[in-house]
């Protein structure tokens, strides 16, 4: 009897997980934010649902960088690149199709709240942000992204955006060079030595070659 009893506790907790497992699943992938300016990532992290900003549709500044966090209260994180952050975490699954008690960070206002998932259809989430208690809230409505470029990982759109940065470093480089070159080769040497340029150069480069294999593997 105490064997039936353990073999049954056992298969429940089994089909208690896969459930679980199968229920989390119904929100992983990628959703279009309201704007549909950012493509956010969901996925199993742990027990919990996270996401991550895959992709933007702006994602550099007037000065072709790569955005950062700059309104984050916290000033050691204003330095970290929009693009990949994680902007959600701890989604529980309480019960349905709800998931709740999660933090979800706003990079467009700074701030920080508490998130809720309702998943409307296989395609369409209710995303609700509030600060103390979820009627209180306010709500947007996500669409599951079907494009294939970016479900396989937005690599068509990251390589353009990292070509867009390599442009601007080599223009840099480029710069640099043509305002020695112009120069007397007195001049050239004294503003070489003084200026430390071969070092400039040496780093530059190496910054570019360190992106152009990051984006290979």
């Amino acid at each position: 009897m105490q064997y039936r009893v353990l073999i049954t506790l056992v298969v429940c907790a089994i089909s208690s997980f896969l459930t679980f497992a199968q229920t989390n699943a119904d929100i992983v992938g990628q959703w279009h934010n309201t704007e549909k300016d950012v493509v956010i990532t969901l996925f199993e992290d742990g027990q919990t649902v996270s996401g991550k900003i895959a992709w933007m549709k702006f994602p550099n500044d007037k000065n072709g960088s790569p955005k950062t966090d700059s309104l984050n209260s916290n000033e050691k994180l204003r330095n970290r690149e929009i693009m990949g952050m994680i902007m959600m975490s701890s989604f529980s699954h309480i019960a349905g199709k709800v998931w709740d008690n999660g933090s979800l960070y706003d990079y467009k206002k700074g701030k920080t709240y508490t998130g809720m998932i309702t998943l409307k259809d296989s395609n369409t989430l209710d995303l609700r942000r509030y600060s103390s208690f979820s009627f209180l809230g306010s709500s947007s409505t996500w669409i599951r992204n079907l494009d294939e470029d970016l479900s396989a990982g937005t690599s068509m759109i990251e390589n353009k955006n990292l070509l867009v940065q390599l442009r601007k470093d080599l223009t840099a480089v480029i710069q640099k060079i043509e305002n020695v070159s112009l120069k007397p080769a007195k001049e050239i040497i004294e503003k070489i030595e003084k200026e430390h340029l071969l070092v400039q150069l040496k780093e530059d480069l190496k910054r570019i070659v360190d992106k152009i294999e990051k984006a290979e593997h």
